[in-house]
């Protein structure tokens, strides 16, 4: 099961290895062998005919009380064998994790809340990891997940699989914050989580304008990023040679989009990260453009991870066009990328010593409040 759009590139990419993938839609065109469908289509499938299923993209199960996720959780509960496949387990959010581990029929995400964390009374309806618990989360943790950004990671050589240099280009654009008319030296800015939009807005044009002047002072390709149908209204004025993709096209639609974007057929497309920000490979293009951005760290990353990603040859440029009220979007998002970092190095560190008991031949037992668990020895083992 894959993100929309991504079914047609991974067919392809299978005939590089030797496999046959097969594309559908319902369980009448399911073959023996490997199928793939997008998340969309779960209701047309008997899930218990299956054998093994793949999540690609599976930070689809990020919500605690989702329906998609509970959906795939009931639809797949029996099958056998199992991967949820994620570039970007959420860094601050650490209960996609457990939805992670429930799914894959290691442990209910309520019993891993009772051991290992505790109700955060500063933000209501959150879960912080124990203090004395961090340390025997992450070795259990990395019992039944893997956290791999290069071949080396799992003992491999990391020949061909180098990236390119990732080039991040600030450009801020002056906003005017006087409110002399209405008697006031200075007006309200509000940048907040829940406020921002309205200050996106009054930059919208200003950034479409100096997006597509970035676009346009190269004959080269472009991946143009919005969060807003107003956004790709002014890109798509500002730019009109380029290609644009929204919710409310067809899915054969965004399909072919994507496939001619590849090819080449177009130098220049605009959508959203939510459309086509996860799963998709444009190693074609090496440039892109944020018209602004949120404070979601993983749609910025997956949506820079669509050029810079193992297969690309050339720098890769990503150009940020915000206002300069909006500066503070960006210190939020850069915060995150070091929780992510240090998350990556949590899990590194304990597969590591977990990896090194196994091949001494001792056991890993985590000591928990009410009882032990003991680990199978699967890392660097037989």
């Amino acid at each position: 099961m894959a993100p929309l759009a991504v079914s047609k590139q991974t067919q392809k990419e299978g005939v590089k290895f030797g496999y046959d993938v097969n594309i559908c839609r319902s369980q009448k065109d399911v073959i023996p062998g490997i199928n793939i469908t997008n998340y969309e289509m779960l209701d047309n499938f008997d899930p218990d005919k299956f054998v093994g299923v793949v999540l690609d993209e599976s930070s689809i199960l990020k919500s605690y009380m989702g329906a998609t996720k509970q959906k795939i959780f009931n639809a797949f509960k029996n099958t056998p064998y199992k991967l949820a496949a994620t570039a970007t387990p959420s860094p601050n959010d650490h209960m996609e994790i457990l939805n992670q581990a429930e799914f894959l029929g290691v442990m209910r995400s309520s019993e891993a809340l009772a051991i290992w964390f505790i109700n955060d009374t500063t933000h209501s309806g959150n879960y912080r990891l124990k203090n004395h618990a961090v340390k025997d989360f992450w070795q259990w943790v990395s019992t039944w997940a893997i956290c791999m950004s290069k071949p080396s990671d799992i003992g491999f050589s990391d020949d061909g699989f180098e990236l390119p240099k990732l080039n991040e280009i600030d450009v801020v654009i002056p906003v005017d914050i006087f409110d002399i008319e209405n008697g006031h030296l200075l007006r309200d800015v509000d940048t907040s989580a829940t406020g921002f939009h309205k200050e996106k807005r009054r930059t919208a044009e200003d950034r479409a304008k100096k997006t597509a002047e970035i676009v346009n002072s190269n004959d080269e390709q472009y991946v143009v990023w919005c969060y807003t149908d107003y956004e790709a209204d002014l890109l798509k004025q500002y730019i009109p040679e380029a290609i644009e993709v929204r919710g409310s096209h067809k899915v054969e639609y965004k399909e072919k989009a994507a496939e001619d974007f590849k090819e080449g057929n177009y130098r220049v497309l605009i959508s959203k990260p939510r459309m086509f920000g996860y799963g998709l490979n444009f190693q074609n293009c090496r440039n892109c453009v944020f018209c602004g951005i949120d404070y979601s760290y993983e749609s910025y990353y997956q949506a820079v991870r669509r050029l810079w990603r193992f297969g690309q040859t050339k720098a890769v440029n990503v150009y940020r066009v915000l206002g300069e009220t909006e500066k503070n979007i960006l210190q939020a998002v850069n915060a995150k990328a070091q929780l992510q970092q240090e998350m990556r190095d949590n899990m590194y560190k304990s597969a590591k010593q977990i990896q090194q008991a196994s091949i001494v031949g001792h056991e890993f037992t985590l000591n928990l409040k009410s009882e032990s668990v003991t680990l199978p020895r699967w890392i660097g083992g037989d």
